[in-house]
């Protein structure tokens, strides 16, 4: 998600904790247009449970914050989504939030699920969204009035977009989700290009049985999680945590090497969907397995302090490798697809890189978020397996 320069918060910085070096974020966040005071403003930091909404002042507060840097996110229904980096030693005395009204004729040209047309555009969305695992059965959407449908015929995609928070309750897992939408891109196949950011909040129950439920499975969501793969990959545990990992360059059919590279059946051949232009569309591929220091992790990580830490990649493509317990069992809710024989599958996800260097730091948590994209099996799990970094596990 983009940055608005334009748009200020205040923030208070507190003292550093004693036992860490965590702090406290406080501010305020106030409607541009009048310079009044906006409460019931999600403030959230992006892939965290950290999360507050303001008061009827327009104050906020983030407490315990230990994230040595962080994306803090401000929306609200019919406002602009405002987003702000900050690192810990370089926090500014006095910032502001100042949200701009979304004014309604932006919507004008949308058609939203209250159609016939839109209802059929909703339930595609939805489906592949919320991912095809068994979790996705109990997600659901509370407030679906917010998003915004357009289907292009001449390039064959689903835009969405939406005029405030997208609400998300997983019972599956014990969080709601508030997310909110950068860019949204899908076709008739479910191939999804997007940037979202995304808040967790812990549901409370007092039945010990759902407690139960939402704990255990929690657990067993995170063995296999991104979030997992990235804390063990700055902790150096890959291997004791089940991952495997092998560096790949991928080479397009319309490519200089493609005819040479498929013909070795050594390699490894698919289909892509990638953007062309304003389209999705799928292309061959092969993939060549790196070798020596270009398929090493070392060639590719860079220290920056005790807290985070750089991998920076481009032209290639990292491929994880880990074993699923719930890998995609064939019910209702998987439309059917089963692509793995059991339920201790094999599983693969690809973690394709720009040329700009990812961040990732020690708690798991990997930005910014548009210089990587995912596609495999972390990508058709979906929103429905989606976990804070700081969960604490």
């Amino acid at each position: 998600m983009k940055i608005n320069k334009a748009i200020s918060l205040c923030i208070l910085f507190s003292t550093f904790f004693a036992n860490a070096n965590a702090y406290n974020l406080k501010g305020i966040v106030v409607d541009a247009a009048t310079n009044k005071p906006l409460s019931g403003v999600y403030i959230y930091i992006n892939q965290s449970e950290k999360l507050a909404i303001t008061q009827t002042d327009g104050s906020f507060e983030l407490k315990n914050v230990t994230a040595p840097e962080a994306d803090i996110i401000a929306t609200q229904k019919g406002f602009e989504t405002l987003q702000y980096h900050v690192q810990y030693q370089k926090i500014p005395a006095l910032l502001k939030f100042e949200m701009q009204p979304i004014e309604n004729k932006c919507w004008l040209n949308w058609i939203g699920n209250n159609t016939e047309k839109g209802k059929e555009w909703f339930q595609l969305f939805q489906n592949f969204y919320m991912g095809h695992s068994a979790n996705a059965a109990q997600c659901e959407m509370l407030n679906a009035d917010v998003l915004h449908f357009n289907w292009d015929d001449s390039t064959q995609i689903l835009n969405v977009v939406t005029d405030g928070p997208l609400l998300v309750s997983n019972e599956a897992l014990g969080y709601l989700l508030i997310m909110n939408f950068e860019s949204f891109k899908m076709n008739k196949n479910g191939d999804l290009l997007y940037d979202v950011s995304m808040g967790f909040k812990p549901l409370h129950s007092g039945n010990p049985s759902i407690l139960y439920k939402w704990k255990n499975n929690r657990i067993q969501n995170f063995a296999t999680s991104q979030v997992s793969f990235w804390y063990s990959l700055y902790a150096d545990s890959l291997k004791q945590n089940g991952f495997a990992v092998q560096f790949i360059q991928r080479i397009f059919e319309d490519e200089p090497g493609y005819t040479a590279a498929i013909a070795n059946k050594k390699n490894t051949t698919g289909i892509q969907s990638v953007k062309a232009g304003n389209a999705i569309v799928k292309k061959k591929f092969v993939d060549l397995l790196l070798s020596g220091k270009a398929n090493s992790l070392t060639t590719y990580l860079k220290k920056i302090n005790d807290f985070t830490t750089s991998l920076t990649a481009p032209q290639v493509i990292l491929q994880v490798k880990y074993r699923r317990v719930d890998a995609w069992g064939l019910n209702e809710q998987t439309n059917g697809f089963n692509p793995f024989l059991g339920n201790q599958a094999e599983s693969y996800s690809y973690i394709i890189f720009s040329n700009n260097p990812v961040y990732i730091t020690k708690n798991g948590y990997a930005f910014p978020g548009n210089d990587f994209w995912v596609t495999g099996d972390w990508n058709w799990m979906g929103l429905s397996t989606a976990m804070p970094y700081d969960a604490g596990l």
